[in-house]
């Protein structure tokens, strides 16, 4: 039989050798998988292989007279360098680029660009480089050419041949009427539209939503690391398991996309000439396996004999014969790969797998597990999202939706991402004010989702919220929190009847599961995420006095900061809530500052100057120590913080954690966090209440560094204090003996302070009152984290407060140096608008000319002759 030759011609530079051999090998399996199916050959046009040594006008003339313009597909490659200068463009890859848009016009080939936004070292990045693969890009959009970003060479692979794939089904499902080389026939075309459909079923949950995949993060193992990026570039590859499957269960918590992805590998692997089949545990019985195949079979219109996986989705081997059925799939498809999708909770998630019984299977099965998203895959769910609604800018989208999964609690998967998404289509607000009206949002948006029978009569979203927070009140009081569903039922079945309103309970209850907002643990029930226990007692407080008041009296805010957040934000005026949580702060921080008994002002970084030396520092040591000496601290805590000087290692986290405990400070740190996130939503209580509160948040903020002070040697000498349950760890480098560390420690509590808190205070709508407080603060500790809480958040009208801070400090004041090295990491790691980035680069340069000129007030000529090369590198991989 003839086969139809697609020449492709590979254009790259220098750097993206990995890409080209991917590029290879992804041809190679298309002329063995499709190629063999449609009739076609693909052969690769490349200067390595297909060029030879010659004279001609320039070399890359050369190459393109030797490779031809005689190709149907062009994929273009770039990474971090953009190649060599030619006669006639800037650079061969751009010429080779050229010349294949000028074929689009005529010979109508496909043209794939690619970019590789993988980071890479500093000392691999060439700004000239970058700036002109910048504006290769700008002129690709202006061409109409959409090219295709991708993050590292496993990724391009992934792309490339889900591209090459998607173009060659398209080219030969369209030609009806063309002779090709063989017929693909109508039964192969139904079944890969079936597949697809199904896809596009299980992604989309919503009304008018559109169907995104992204790739998901499958793991080897459920020891994960801390950092999804590591998850995400040590995943498993999916296409090693279509192309070489085996038995495996894939383990998820409920949500993450089993399903979706159970429907993605059948789908996948028949367009690479797979027979695999897709069957739902939930579905089959337990004594008519074969059943189920057949149906399966037989609805694809397929051989039994041809099958060679079975994937078995809704798979819970605690279900009832959950471990039966799988025992008799297996025994009936003996030599067939069966890939199991297994849905379990959060907490049996991180069981080690030995602890598991498979030994009634008959069959050895490998684990796999399905991990959260990390930011780049969550920027690709927003990208496809925001392309069909259009919701606001990308950048601002992902920092929101991270930040709002982050304090609720939610896992990062994609249905999260697109439920938060759902919320924000009406109305998107980057800000965190008010995540009550998010999460009424997202109710709203899951009570009218698709999937309730018709029979059945939705219930008011504003009723439920109402008999929800009464069981929430319930549960708070008692402080249990597991129900069963006819306690659900009955319970708030007899509220309504007090009340006299009528609500189908049960349906409230079906609705709650579905969507995992409860979810079942054992034989109980129990809200997933303690948040909607939060949100709903707050709805309860707004209607219910006696409620409110118990909350207060009981402090049990303290334990739940949420709550009043929650509780605040439901009207922006509950000034209420400030008046307590005013009076309760200042009694926890005075308490506090009474039983340490610390010399109030105590400020070590007073003895430091522009980057501290060594005798700053022990001198700021000596002062730490002096202090504890002079304080009410237990003996034992001030007996070690004196040996530790001479390295004298004892249990000094046990006692410090005593203490902690004993003189509040954990307390402070909730009820600040209370006070904080209650403030961020009080827009419209009067501002003498606002001011008060703040004053006191600013007040515990400093006693927090107090305290960091305090452990710091703790922190230098074994890496970790910890504190009632959380710790202090350090990460990064800093340095290797015990004198380098309490130098750098010393130096970064300023800003670990304000990172830790500063998601709990800020919003852009509070700017005018930290604005106030930042002009009247004398404590030089309390304006410092308020010109941090500036330089990290950059609210409107920020610069023109940190210009006259710079210019309120001496010339080598600490403050000053320490305040540049925090402007200097924004300006390397943060995702800023291009008014941002050259704000930040002005004032860096202004803070340097300070210092080098001792000028108060530095003019705008002498801060524009700093060179550019004293401003860091950026890191991130562009603007906003």
């Amino acid at each position: 039989m003839s086969q139809k030759i697609i020449n492709c011609f590979i254009a790259s530079p220098g750097d993206t050798a990995e890409e080209r051999k991917v590029c290879l090998k992804i041809i190679e399996e298309m002329n063995h998988g499709l190629g063999m199916a449609y009739g076609f050959s693909i052969k690769s046009l490349t200067w390595e292989n297909n060029s030879r040594p010659a004279v001609g006008d320039y070399s890359q003339a050369v190459i393109s007279d030797q490779l031809g313009d005689d190709y149907q597909i062009f994929i273009g490659i770039m990474y971090k360098k953009f190649g060599t200068p030619t006669k006639s463009a800037g650079s061969g890859t751009e010429e080779e680029f050229d010349k294949a848009y000028e074929k689009v016009k005529t010979d109508n080939i496909e043209l794939m660009f690619y970019f590789n936004d993988a980071p890479s070292q500093i000392s691999e990045i060439d700004i000239t480089e970058l700036s002109k693969i910048k504006a290769f890009k700008e002129r690709l959009k202006s061409l109409g050419a959409y090219y295709w970003p991708y993050n590292g060479v496993l990724e391009f692979e992934n792309f490339l041949r889900k591209h090459l794939t998607d173009h060659f089904n398209k080219i030969y499902s369209n030609e009806k009427d063309v002779a090709v080389n063989i017929q693909i026939s109508e039964a192969y075309q139904s079944v890969c539209s079936k597949l697809e459909e199904r896809l596009n079923k299980a992604l989309v949950s919503f009304d008018s939503q559109p169907a995104i995949w992204v790739e998901p993060v499958l793991s080897s193992t459920n020891k994960i690391s801390t950092n999804a990026d590591e998850n995400y570039s040590n995943r498993v590859q999916l296409n090693e398991i279509i192309e070489n499957p085996d038995s495996i269960i894939i383990r998820a918590s409920p949500q993450f996309g089993l399903t979706c992805l159970a429907h993605y590998f059948v789908m996948e692997a028949w367009k690479l000439g797979k027979t695999w089949i897709y069957l739902d545990s939930d579905k089959l019985k337990v004594h008519n396996i074969h059943n189920g195949v057949s149906h399966e079979c037989e609805a694809l219109k397929i051989d039994k004999a041809k099958i060679e996986c079975i994937i078995l989705d809704s798979w819970d081997r605690h279900g009832a014969n959950a471990l039966k059925k799988l025992k008799n799939l297996c025994e009936a498809h003996p030599a067939i790969p069966i890939i199991v999708m297994e849905s379990v909770d959060d907490a049996k998630f991180l069981v080690d797998i030995d602890d598991e019984d498979d030994t009634t299977l008959d069959r050895e099965f490998s684990y796999l597990f399905l991990l959260a998203l990390p930011r780049t895959q969550i920027r690709k769910v927003i990208a496809e999202y925001n392309k069909e609604k259009s919701i606001g800018d990308e950048d601002l989208i992902l920092a929101k939706i991270i930040s709002d999964l982050e304090v609720l609690n939610m896992h990062r998967t994609p249905l999260n991402c697109i439920t938060l998404l759902k919320a924000s289509e009406k109305q998107f607000d980057d800000s965190p004010v008010n995540r009550t009206v998010m999460l009424e949002t997202v109710l709203f948006v899951l009570f009218n989702m698709d999937g309730l029978p018709r029979y059945r009569t939705k219930p008011d979203l504003k009723d439920c919220e109402y008999i929800l927070g009464k069981l929430c009140e319930e549960m708070i009081r008692a402080d249990s929190y597991n129900f069963t569903r006819d306690s659900f039922i009955h319970r708030l079945q007899d509220f309504c009847k007090e009340k006299l309103i009528d609500v189908d309970v049960d349906i409230v209850f079906d609705i709650l599961a579905a969507n995992n907002i409860i979810v079942q643990k054992g034989s109980n029930f129990a809200f997933k995420a303690t948040y909607w226990i939060f949100y709903f007692a707050a709805k309860r407080m707004h209607i219910d006095i006696l409620f409110r008041d118990y909350i207060y009296s009981s402090k049990k805010y303290t334990s739940f900061p949420k709550m009043i957040e929650f509780y605040t934000g439901i009207d922006r005026n509950r000034a209420d809530a400030l008046t307590v949580l005013y009076e309760d702060i200042k009694e926890t921080c005075n308490t506090v500052v009474g039983k340490v008994g610390m010399m109030n002002q105590m400020n070590p970084l007073n003895l430091m100057k522009w980057m501290p030396t060594e005798t700053q520092i022990e001198q700021a040591q000596k002062e730490i120590g002096e202090n504890v000496v002079k304080s009410s601290l237990p003996d034992n805590i001030k007996d070690q913080h004196a040996d530790v000087r001479y390295h004298q290692i004892r249990p000094y986290n046990q006692n410090i954690r005593s203490f902690f405990e004993e003189y509040s400070v954990y307390n402070l740190i909730q009820k600040m966090k209370a006070s904080a996130r209650a403030l961020r939503n009080s827009d419209y209580v009067d501002s003498e209440i606002k001011s008060k509160i703040l004053k006191e948040i600013l007040r515990s903020w400093e006693q927090i560094a107090v305290v960091l002070f305090v452990i710091a040697p703790s922190l230098a000498s074994k890496g970790q204090a910890n504190l009632e349950g959380a710790s202090f760890t350090l990460t990064g480098d800093f340095g290797n003996t015990f004198e380098e560390k309490m130098n750098l420690i010393l130096q970064v509590i300023p800003s670990n302070v304000v990172g830790f808190f500063k998601d709990d205070l800020f919003s852009s709508k509070i700017a005018p009152l930290l604005f106030e407080e930042f002009k009247n603060e004398l404590n030089e500790m309390k304006k410092h984290h308020l010109a941090l809480l500036f330089v990290y958040t950059r609210p409107k009208n920020w610069k023109a407060q940190i210009e006259e801070y710079i210019v309120s400090l001496s010339k080598n004041s600490f403050y000053l140096y320490d305040t540049v090295n925090n402007l200097k990491a924004r300006y390397a790691y943060d995702f800023a608008t291009e008014n941002e980035v050259r704000e930040i680069a002005i004032l860096i340069k202004m803070g340097l000319t300070k210092h080098q000129t001792g000028d108060k007030r530095p003019n705008m000529g002498q801060v524009l002759k700093v060179p550019n090369y004293e401003l860091p590198p950026r890191e991130v991989k562009g603007n906003m």
